[in-house]
């Protein structure tokens, strides 16, 4: 699973998929929820390590992207296998970053376990942010009723990059 070629279909977890994160407010809520979620799949071995891990990463620049997107992550000793957990608010709540940050409506909360290569890393940052490009890929992600809705988007989307 070290490989550049890791799809973002094959890491995304059912248990850490929530389509409605009702009690989340905010950056901090929205990190420790979704983590909370990896940790559940058993991904992690340690919760708090990671977080710390994701709050490290933040400090080096935003993770927040235009199109009401967010896209924390974390490499770190702390995760056993590489995750993806997803949320989505319809609302959207702030994700504050240092440089302003904006509403956040889709999070998507990467581990990645520290022997994974920093191009492997780096190549699944880049593919989910091709993805979220597209209009049509972010509409599918609001309208999801369900994670395997989640999953036909990302897969569906995933082979197009691949065209």
């Amino acid at each position: 699973m070290e490989n550049i070629g890791l799809k973002i279909s094959e890491v995304i977890q059912p248990n850490a998929v929530d389509l409605t994160l009702k009690n989340v407010h905010n950056k901090d809520e929205a990190i420790q929820y979704l983590a909370g979620l990896l940790d559940d799949a058993g991904l992690l071995v340690s919760k708090s390590e990671y977080i710390q891990s994701v709050y490290d990463r933040e400090s080096l620049g935003p993770t927040y992207m235009e199109h009401f997107i967010a896209i924390p992550h974390g490499k770190s000793p702390a995760v056993r296998e590489a995750g993806i957990a997803f949320g989505r608010s319809t609302e959207g709540f702030f994700y504050e970053t240092a440089l302003g940050g904006g509403i956040a409506r889709l999070v998507f909360l990467l581990a990645i376990p520290d022997r994974m290569s920093a191009d492997a890393y780096m190549g699944v940052l880049a593919r989910l942010a091709r993805l979220l490009v597209h209009e049509e890929f972010r509409e599918a992600l609001m309208s999801a009723s369900c994670y395997q809705d989640v999953v036909m988007a990302i897969t569906n989307s995933e082979d197009l990059l691949e065209s």
